[in-house]
């Protein structure tokens, strides 16, 4: 659960300064820590989708939220919620994927030995 909060609230915090590339940035960090953890990238992939969750809901109480997603919504012709979830599915295919890619980079770094 500790493991979730932290890549969430890191996910948002990162993704609100930098954009969603904060999402790769993270997700790769906690692939390579949590390499030995089993289901790992579904965990950061979680985590990604509670952190957007959030900037979603603090957008809610900007005031604009609903008619920028309506606007978006309708350009692409999706319902609202529809959008809603392809934005969260998006953030948790980008954290799962570069979470999968840093376990594994991170797996290549501690078998490789080092040359002499």
């Amino acid at each position: 659960m500790l493991v979730l909060l932290a890549v969430a609230a890191t996910t948002a915090m990162l993704t609100w300064h930098v954009g969603w590339w904060g999402v790769v940035v993270v997700a790769l960090i906690a692939g390579v820590l949590l390499r030995r953890r089993a289901g790992a990238a579904w965990l950061i992939a979680l985590g990604a989708v509670v952190g957007w969750s959030a900037l979603i809901v603090v957008d809610m109480f900007g005031g604009s939220f609903s008619t920028l997603a309506a606007s978006v919504a309708g350009v692409m012709r999706v319902p609202m919620p529809a959008l809603l979830v392809v934005t969260l599915l998006f953030a948790a295919l980008l954290a799962w994927s570069a979470a999968v890619l840093g376990s594994e980079v991170g797996k290549l770094a501690r078998a490789t030995p080092p040359s002499a």
